[in-house]
């Protein structure tokens, strides 16, 4: 199931976040591991504005979370983790179809992401789910900017696949 975060379920979307992160060691990206999870306050704020939803297990419990943003009048998918054992269910893509929704319903033909390039469970699945390359000749200034930025954070930009659908 897919709702909004209630306010006291925020606490435990950085340590879903940190867990479901984890197995980036195992592809050589560690780096990813040690980054910070995002924060409170931004998540906080993804809630009063809408942008973001959690997975519910069938016993209601919080497995998964997706945080979208509007970044220069874009859609964008900032965060989606799900857990390792509920990942192969449906959440992601259910978390996915939130944000299209929202988009959607805000005006915004067109979703963005960033991934990681040769990351199985990363641009494969939003490939399969209707994302497609951004062709970097075809960068916005926007664009650009968010790119930047990930790669001020440790993101190895020749790892980094910007998409949308």
């Amino acid at each position: 199931m897919i709702r909004a975060a209630h306010p006291h379920e925020i606490r435990l979307l950085p340590q879903i976040e940190n867990a479901a992160d984890a197995r980036y060691a195992r592809v050589g990206l560690k780096r990813v591991v040690d980054m910070p999870a995002h924060s409170i306050a931004s998540l906080e704020q993804g809630r009063r504005r809408g942008l973001l939803w959690v997975a519910a297990s069938p016993r209601r419990r919080v497995v998964g979370f997706a945080l979208m943003e509007i970044k220069s009048d874009m859609a964008w998918i900032e965060q989606l983790s799900v857990l390792d054992r509920w990942q192969g269910r449906g959440f992601g893509s259910a978390l996915i179809d939130r944000c299209a929704e929202t988009a959607r319903a805000r005006g915004h033909a067109t979703l963005h992401l960033t991934t990681y390039r040769g990351v199985a469970w990363n641009e494969p699945f939003y490939r399969r789910r209707g994302f497609a390359d951004v062709p970097r000749g075809d960068f916005s200034r926007p664009l650009r900017a968010a790119l930047l930025t990930e790669t001020s954070h440790g993101h190895p930009v020749w790892r980094r696949a910007l998409m949308a659908r």
